[in-house]
């Protein structure tokens, strides 16, 4: 693990910055319980990683009123790290007519009453909402709302937004993070949705324009989408082609295979005849996109955000980062 360790550092260092300056790494945190495992907090320490953004809540909407939902529960001590809550807001949110004060209030109100349980103190919060065309005016109402509340305001950034910011338009926050994965739609096509270089390219050349200062977020997760009768019937997060390594699969491309006969697999039931297609990142593909987005941003992200912190992710590129290191 050490060698993966320092892998990780090296690669970081010299994809994203200069030979003198180096950028922090962190982690996004995503699920509902924040409880490290042994390996998770092993990885941690090993890095130095002292800034972690969890997930608080998601926002949506339930009789046409905005709620938090899938809050998180703290069964661990974080006094060690800086945390920074992310509030998913979904854009259905900003589609009703909403009061932007009185949910602005709400929701800095519920992260104090987080933080208080768990003895947290915090200094940014950040938003992630994939807002449109439809929704930006109330969205950005909102966000200047929240400002009067609490001023160190980040948000998340998506690829159709660095290219159109005349028409999505671009928040007033003190900076941005790049979602640089979820490029494209999850369907029963052969697309990748997580990421595609191609669907990249045709954005990115518009960072050098960017008003808005960007750190970067980049994809160390995969998961499996299951087709039936050419419809998707299920997303299944952290499934990887070693995963398909099963009697029950027949292989049918590089990322395709098809289910043999009706069973149970991971509390999963997959049917005879289903597709499962797998879309991970490659470490071929990390490089990829740190070339990329080195060639084409204006200057370097004050800080690399790797989504997300799961002890399959860390230890699945080891091989990979060492691979493509040995070859610089």
């Amino acid at each position: 693990m050490k060698k993966l360790l320092t892998v990780i550092l090296v690669f970081l260092l010299v994809s994203c910055t200069t030979k003198t300056e180096k950028i922090p790494l962190s982690f996004y945190f995503w699920r509902t319980t924040f409880s490290l495992t042994q390996t998770e907090k092993e990885y941690i320490s090993e890095l130095e990683i002292n800034k972690l953004y969890v997930r608080y809540f998601d926002v949506a909407l339930k009789s046409g009123e905005p709620v938090p939902i899938a809050s998180i529960v703290f069964n661990q001590d974080v006094s060690g790290f800086e945390i920074v809550p992310v509030i998913y807001i979904k854009n259905e949110v900003f589609l009703e007519e909403i009061d932007t004060k009185d949910l602005a209030q709400k929701i800095v109100d519920y992260i104090g009453q987080i933080n208080k349980k768990n003895q947290i103190q915090i200094s940014e919060i950040q938003l992630d909402c994939d807002w449109s065309l439809q929704s930006k005016e109330s969205y950005f109402k909102f966000i200047n709302e929240f400002k009067k509340l609490h001023q160190n305001l980040s948000a998340t950034i998506r690829l159709h937004q660095i290219k159109y910011p005349e028409k999505t338009g671009v928040p007033e926050v003190q900076n941005g993070v790049l979602m640089y994965y979820n490029m494209g739609v999850i369907s029963a096509g052969d697309n990748h949705s997580i990421y595609e270089r191609a669907i990249a390219q045709r954005y990115i050349k518009s960072l050098k324009n960017y008003s808005l200062p960007l750190d970067i977020a980049l994809p160390i997760f995969s998961w499996g989408v299951q087709i039936r009768n050419h419809q998707v019937v299920n997303l299944i997060g952290g499934l990887r082609s070693e995963d398909m390594n099963d009697v029950h699969f027949e292989r049918l491309s590089e990322n395709q295979y098809q289910v043999v006969e009706d069973f149970l697999y991971k509390g999963r039931y997959f049917a005879k005849n289903d597709r499962i297609k797998i879309e991970e990142i490659s470490g071929k593909q990390l490089k990829e996109m740190v070339a990329d987005l080195k060639k084409n941003m204006k200057s370097n992200p004050k800080e690399v955000i790797l989504y997300d912190l799961n002890e399959n992710n860390l230890t699945e590129y080891e091989k990979e980062i060492f691979e493509i290191l040995s070859r610089w």
